[in-house]
């Protein structure tokens, strides 16, 4: 240890981390509650500004038809969305407070693991604050979804056993593990994420972490968490394995693999410079180096993402570990006055930017001049404009109910090419009177097939209901159009309600093999 460094500066010991454990700088508490208290007054003024995406109506359709497993996900985030809507139906607030609550507890996260690391009042509350002034936490704060949830949940487990390095209070494993069993109902990643935990300690120590059985309890926690929906997936055929490819096609179509690094810098924003101090201190640093078993989770998250074509987002979990040990590194050596100065200017401008996105966006649609043709572009016109196109949809449907025969309506039922328009209908429609809607797109495919006593659908989709369900009909009609040359594509644009009559083949037999992950929006991929 050098000289004038203090005890929990170098490489402890067991009985130095417990010695240490009461030597810890006191918490910025004043600072870190200034810093949530404007952050989360700011984000959340704009919950309600814009309508629901296509995402949260399907968790809150999914969330109302409870399972142990889908598809996609765990249930989790499905069954909070679906209890929000239902203490406060319609509101969009109401569905995305725990998004906005999440991403203040990584916020307060960030500071705890810099308190962990030695830092004191100056990097805690810096590294509060480069999380804050994220891109990433605005968009975590914006929306529910199960990025806003896994961030979170994922870098608790990593203070925990940063902690629990520090001062082998051994619940600190069973915790983590309680935590992760917690996220795996959310995403399946989180198993990866503890195996590069487990490798990181193997690698890089402390190896003492496997003597012990709270380790295995924690582990066992995990893995018990994981058999419900391990038996619901084998049933169903493994659909969340598929599911991979199917995010690396979207992914690819989004912005190539190439762009995947530009897209993770964009997560950052301009204070994402502090993440290469970070990376400095996992190897420089006497305080960080007793925490590099955490440099594996990076490693592989983005390895995962730059290699495997995985959503950018699924890396914003270590990011308040690397802004503590960025902010207490530079806290450590020392900086000179002009990159202080630097370190000011990238801050300020970080946080104007991301005060001048929540305050400027969702634009309004009338300001839209170019139509969205490319799959590629939907992800930016939902972040500069919002979703749109639901009330035309939901109008568009029951005009056409509206025109099918007294006759033909008993029984008749709502079929959607894509889960958006089944999610959007199962939501706006019954307020309307419109008849049950199932779809044999991704998650909603597995809520069941339409009852075999249905002979006429309302077909909902971009192509034609024989191409696109594989189905012959004796009859079929197209009763409306919507396309809307600003529109949503899939949603208002390309899309067309069909009336089929007398299936070819029963409900129950054909459904299986309808089954498809991939969502089809008319745009070009």
């Amino acid at each position: 240890m050098r000289k004038g460094a203090a005890p929990w500066q170098g490489r402890l010991s067991g009985a130095g981390r417990h010695r240490a454990a009461d030597r810890l700088p006191a918490f910025a508490w004043w600072e870190v509650s200034a810093i949530v208290l404007v952050t989360g007054s700011l984000l959340f003024v704009r919950l309600d500004r814009y309508d629901f995406i296509a995402d949260e109506l399907y968790f809150i359709a999914a969330g109302q038809r409870p399972a142990v497993s889908y598809a996609d996900q765990g249930p989790a985030t499905p069954l909070l969305a679906a209890f929000a809507d239902q203490l406060a139906p319609g509101s969009t607030v109401a569905v995305r407070l725990p998004a906005l609550l999440m991403t203040l507890a990584a916020i307060v996260l960030s500071a705890l693991i810099a308190r962990e690391f030695g830092g004191a009042r100056g990097p805690q509350t810096l590294a509060a604050l480069a999380y804050a002034v994220t891109p990433a936490a605005v968009t975590q704060s914006a929306m529910l979804s199960t990025y806003a949830l896994e961030a979170t949940l994922t870098a608790l487990i990593s203070w925990l056993l940063i902690r629990w390095v520090r001062t082998h209070s051994d619940y600190l494993l069973v915790l983590a593990g309680a935590v992760a069993a917690l996220d795996f109902q959310v995403k399946w990643l989180i198993p990866l994420v503890w195996a590069a935990f487990a490798l990181g300690f193997a690698l890089l120590g402390p190896r003492a972490v496997f003597r012990r059985p709270a380790w295995w309890l924690g582990s066992g926690l995990l893995a018990a968490s994981a058999v419900p929906a391990v038996l619901w997936q084998h049933d169903n055929d493994w659909p969340q394995v598929a599911m991979g490819a199917v995010v690396r096609d979207e992914q690819s179509a989004v912005a190539g693999l190439t762009a995947i690094p530009w897209e993770v810098a964009l997560l950052t924003g301009p204070i994402g410079v502090l993440l290469l101090a970070s990376l400095w201190a996992g190897f420089r640093s006497p305080r960080i180096q007793p925490y590099r078993f955490l440099i594996p989770v990076v490693v592989a998250g983005l390895a995962a993402i730059i290699g495997g074509g995985l959503r950018p987002y699924y890396v914003v979990s270590a990011f308040p570990g690397l802004f503590a040990a960025g902010a207490v590194y530079l806290a450590e050596v020392g900086v000179p006055r002009p990159i202080r100065t630097t370190g000011v200017v990238l801050t300020a401008a970080a946080t104007a930017l991301c005060v001048t996105a929540v305050v400027a966006l969702p634009l309004p649609q009338s300001g839209m001049r170019q139509p969205t043709d490319q799959y590629s572009q939907i992800d930016w016109r939902v972040r500069l404009y919002g979703p749109s196109g639901w009330n035309e949809l939901v109008e568009g449907v029951d005009d056409a109910y509206r025109q099918v025969p007294a006759e033909q309506l008993p029984g008749l039922v709502l079929v959607t090419q894509n889960y958006w328009q089944a999610a959007a209908l199962d939501h706006y429609g019954p307020p309307l009177g419109l008849p049950a809607v199932y779809s044999p797109n991704r998650g909603f495919a597995y809520f069941g097939a339409p009852p075999d006593t249905a002979t006429t659908i309302l077909y909902v989709g971009t192509d034609h209901p024989e191409t696109a369900l594989g189905l012959d009909f004796a009859e079929t009609a197209e009763l409306v159009r919507l396309d809307d040359r600003l529109g949503y594509p899939g949603v208002n644009r390309f899309v067309s309600v069909w009336k089929c009559r007398h299936p070819g083949t029963l409900w129950s037999a054909a459904w299986p093999g309808m089954r498809r992950l991939l969502v089809v929006d008319g745009t070009t991929h």
